[in-house]
Parts: structure tokens; sequence; C-alpha cells
């Protein structure tokens, strides 16, 4: 409400104008109008300041109209009273409101004319007709310098709203892929281990009791990582994720080979990097039959390296989903993501390669 007040008394907007009617009644106060003249002068003021609004608020073709009648109302009341040369004024102002164009230059040519005009019509005195030009030229120019700024302002506003909605998009997004990385991952191995503890419920009750336990610890891992992802404050690390990887690889019965060397990753790379270990391992659990896996890093000259292989039946490849996801998270970090099929022919090869981290916020 008050930045809706402020934006209504801005003096960029037109409105604030109509205080200079003000000066219609100023000869009144020592040429003291008949009921008649005063009551016809109020009715006259009140059509043309309904005219006045409803043509600004358009900024039309009714403007040009508005001003015709500003003109009209000056030449009828200045034989009557000096104050109708106001209604001149404002035709000024009208006009100024509009973007430059050759129709509203003439406009402002006619008014100017028409200001003239009363200096042999109405026998006005010669000064009293050059400061009616001044100040209708100063109505009009300062018009126009509000007609400028609250286009400024719209387009401001218009970039604000534009910006706002993309930082809302981009934070969907963000938690849109966090949900798929975290829980795709997670309900995997949930679902995996729930069928084994199903398997072994009767030929292995303490073991099924210990899978029962785990998903009980999973879950809960979970549930906390899901409410760090919505509100956008998890910093997950690489070791962790790799190393919790391998676990839940070789619970479902793959060969896992673990090689880490990634110091001095900053909290953005080692997370993103984590997010591709959890998505790689994912995919391997659930789509890959693979028996041997591998989760490599390294550095080169330049930056870190990683790889995630696997010996699956491969046809994995950079979608829409969480893959997809993932390469547009780590070109942000002005890196690259791909995933191939191994020199062989059979299993897939997630590769990222992150340029050396700056700064001092490493992971």
């Amino acid at each position: 409400m008050i930045e809706r007040m402020r934006t209504l008394l801005s003096p960029n907007r037109p409105w604030l104008h109509l205080v200079y009617l003000g000066f219609f009644f100023f000869a009144w106060l020592y040429q003291p109008p008949t009921i008649e003249q005063a009551l016809v002068a109020l009715a006259a003021m009140a059509g043309f300041v309904a005219l006045y609004i409803f043509s600004l608020r358009r900024r039309d073709w009714t403007v040009y109209l508005g001003a015709l009648a500003a003109g009209v109302l000056g030449y009828a009341f200045m034989p009557v009273t000096i104050g109708g040369a106001v209604y001149l004024v404002f035709a000024a102002a009208m006009l100024g409101w509009l973007p430059h164009s050759r129709l509203r230059t003439a406009g402002l040519v006619t008014v100017a004319l028409a200001i003239l005009s009363t200096a042999w019509l109405m026998q006005q005195p010669l000064f009293y007709v050059i400061a009616l030009l001044i100040l209708a030229a100063i109505a009009a120019a300062g018009a126009a310098m509000g007609a400028r700024r609250q286009r400024q302002e719209a387009e401001s506003e218009a970039r604000q709203r534009q910006a706002s909605t993309l930082a809302a998009e981009a934070e969907r997004q963000r938690i849109a892929r966090d949900l798929h990385d975290l829980l795709g991952h997670t309900l995997s191995v949930v679902t995996l281990k729930a069928d084994l503890a199903s398997r072994l419920f009767d030929a292995d009750p303490e073991r099924a009791r210990s899978e029962l336990a785990e998903i009980q610890s999973i879950s809960r891992t979970a549930l906390a990582e899901v409410r760090e992802a919505v509100a956008g404050l998890r910093d997950r690390s690489l070791d962790t994720a790799a190393h919790e990887a391998r676990q839940h690889l070789e619970a479902a019965g793959l060969m896992v080979s673990l090689q880490l060397d990634a110091e001095d990753l900053t909290r953005a790379q080692s997370t993103a990097l984590a997010m591709v270990v959890r998505e790689a391992a994912t995919n391997i659990l659930r789509h890959a039959g693979a028996r041997h896996a591998t989760i490599r890093t390294g550095r080169d000259a330049d930056g870190v390296e990683l790889a995630i292989s696997d010996d699956g039946r491969g046809g994995a490849r950079i979608g829409e989903g969480g893959l997809g996801g993932l390469a547009a998270r780590i070109e942000g970090l002005s890196g690259r993501f791909s995933v191939e099929a191994t020199a062989a022919g059979a299993g897939t090869v997630v590769s990222v390669w992150l340029p050396a981290g700056e700064g001092e916020n490493h992971a």
C-alpha cells in the first residue's frame, strides 16, 4: 500500500499537475464572478479534469482531444477571467506527456500559435502573452521529462519482475534437480535393501533386521537432505558421496574400485561432483546390470577430473532428467560433462572436468 501511494504521488505522474488549476481562481480574488459564471466554470473544470485523467491514462489519440478541449476552454474563459489562460498551459502539458512524434510537434506549435493569437484577438498585453508562452513551454518540457522518467520506471520495474521470475524459475529448477539427485539415489538404495530384506526374512532373520535398520538410517538421512535441498543449505563432500556410493554398490554385489585425489575443491565444486557420483551410482544400480564399477578422480595442470565407469549394458545418455541437470550444473561451474560408451563397446563412462578451485571457500 505504501509503495502504491508513493507511485501515485510521484512527481513523474501527471495527476499532480492538476494543482495548477488553482491559478484559474486567482482572478476571482479581485473580480468575483456571478453565481452563474462560477457554476459554469466549475462544471467546465470538472468535465476537463475527467477528460484529462481519462486521456492520460490511455496515452493515445484522446490526449489530442483533451488538448483541444483545453484550448477551447482557454479561449472561452479568457475574455471572462484571466485565469482561463491556465487551460492553454494544460494543453501544452498534455501534449508533452506523449512520445515524440511529428503530430505532437504540430500540436505544440498549434498551442503556441493559439497563445500568440490572444495578443490581437483578445487584446492581451504582449508581456502577458510572452509569459504565457514561457509557462506553456515549461509545462510541456516538464511533462516530457516526467513521461520519460515514468517510462524508465516502468522499464525498470519490468526488468525487476523479469529478474524475479527468472530467479524463481531457477530456484524451482534447482530444487527439482536436487530432489531428483537426492531421492533418485536414496530410493534406489532403499528399494534394493527392501528387496534383499524380503528375501532374507525367512532364511536369515538377523541379516534382514540389519537391512531394515539400514533402510531406517538411510531414510532419516534422506529426509534431512531433502530439507537442506529445499532450504538451499546443503554442502556435500565428494569424499563422503564416493564412499557411500561404493558401499551401496558393493551391497548390490558389484566390485568397486575407488581412487580419490581431489583436494582444494571449492564447496560448489565438491557438491557438484558429489551429485554426479550419486547420480551415476544410482543409474548403475537401476539400469546397468554391471559387475564392476570404478570411481576415479585425478588432477591435471588446470583442474580436476572425475570418471565413473561400469561394465554394464550401456545406453546412458544426457537428456532432460538427472544427467541433463548435472550437465547444466557442471557447465555453470565452467566445467565439462560427458557420457559415453567404453572402448569395448559395453558399459558407460561418465566424465567430468572442473577448473582448479579458486578463493578461500574450499570444501
